[in-house]
C-alpha cells in the first residue's frame, strides 16, 4: 500500500513540475513574441535565405528546393524560443514572465516598440513597472541577458545555416 501512495505521489509531483515547466515555457514564447525578439528572428531567418540563394547563384537551385529548405524555419524558430526560454528561466521567475507579459499586453507596453509612440500616461507606467521588482531584474540582468542572447543568436544561426548547407549539399548543390 505505501508503494502504491508513493508512486501515486511521485506521480502527482512529476505532473505538477512538468506542468509549470510547460507554463513557463509558453509565457516566454509569448513574451517574446510580444516584445519582437521572434520576429527580429524571422527577419534573420529571411535575410539567411537570400544570402543562401546569392552563394548558389551558380548551382541554379530550383524553386522547389528553396521552398524544402524553408520548410526547416518553423523547427529553427522552435528550437531558438527553446534556447532563449532557457536564458530567461536563468534570470527571471515564472512572476516575472507574467508581469512583462502583462507589461506587454497593456497600452503603454504596445506603444513602447513603436517610434514617438509614447503617451505621458505610457511613460508614468513604464516608470512604474521599471521600478517594480521585474522591472528592477530587467535592467539589472541586461548585460548578462545580452550576453547570453549573443551567444544564443551565435549558435542557433550556425546551427541553422550549416543545416541548410548540408541539406543542399545532400540535394547535390555545392559552394
Amino acid at each position: 500500500m505505501k508503494k502504491i501512495l508513493s508512486l501515486i505521489l511521485m506521480f502527482t509531483v512529476t505532473l505538477a513540475v512538468n506542468a509549470q515547466v510547460d507554463d513557463y515555457s509558453a509565457d516566454v514564447k509569448k513574451c517574446i513574441t510580444s516584445n519582437g525578439t521572434m520576429s527580429y528572428y524571422e527577419d534573420v531567418m529571411e535575410q539567411m535565405y537570400e544570402m543562401l540563394q546569392v552563394q548558389f547563384k551558380e548551382e541554379n537551385v530550383p524553386d522547389t528546393v528553396w521552398a524544402q529548405v524553408k520548410e526547416g524555419k518553423s523547427d529553427a524558430m522552435d528550437k531558438l524560443a527553446q534556447m532563449i526560454v532557457s536564458a530567461y528561466r536563468g534570470h527571471f521567475t515564472h512572476q516575472d514572465v507574467k508581469n512583462m507579459n502583462a507589461l506587454y499586453a497593456s497600452q503603454a507596453g504596445k506603444n513602447m516598440f513603436k517610434k514617438d509612440g509614447l503617451t505621458e500616461s505610457d511613460k508614468v507606467a513604464l516608470s512604474k513597472f521599471y521600478s517594480s521588482e521585474t522591472g528592477r531584474k530587467i535592467t539589472g540582468s541586461q548585460d548578462s541577458m545580452n550576453e547570453s542572447m549573443s551567444k544564443i543568436s551565435e549558435t542557433w544561426s550556425s546551427n541553422v545555416y550549416r543545416g541548410a548547407i548540408a541539406f543542399l549539399s545532400e540535394k547535390g548543390y555545392n559552394l
